[in-house]
């Protein structure tokens, strides 16, 4: 003879499927919430004087503040090339630089820049002044 189901079991297994229910909105809110801290973290703002890269490929702006110096990579509706020799504020997303290879970077020689995506740009002067360039 076949088991009955009371009344009791369904109510429970509705109870569970909607906590259940009820959490998947907080999971996500929680990981978008992380995001937005993360990205938050990751801009950057830093004024300097922008520079063609030394290899001919791409841009450099030193921070004249830390000293940090940024290899650039123009957002869509940023055009690097026409502030080239000039000091410019650049606002944008700072990505780590790609991890190296272990031997690829003998002691004592320069560390890879941080990359910083550039989403705007103002330019500040139509010169450069002391030591923000290559």
């Amino acid at each position: 003879m076949a088991k009955k189901t009371t009344p009791w079991a369904y109510l429970t297994l509705l109870l569970a499927a909607l906590v259940g229910l009820a959490m998947t909105p907080l999971a996500s809110a929680q990981d978008q919430g992380q995001s937005a801290t993360q990205s938050q973290q990751n801009k950057v703002t830093a004024t300097g004087c922008l520079q063609q890269a030394a290899s001919g490929n791409g841009y450099q702006l030193t921070d004249s503040a830390t000293m940090k110096t940024y290899d650039l990579i123009a957002s869509n509706n940023v055009d690097l090339s026409t502030e080239v020799g000039h000091t410019v504020t650049v606002e944008g997303t700072a990505a780590a630089p790609a991890p190296q290879e272990p031997g690829a970077n003998p002691a004592g020689a320069a560390q890879p820049n941080e990359q910083l995506t550039v989403t705007k740009m103002k330019k500040v002067s139509d010169t450069c002044q002391g030591g923000g360039g290559l």
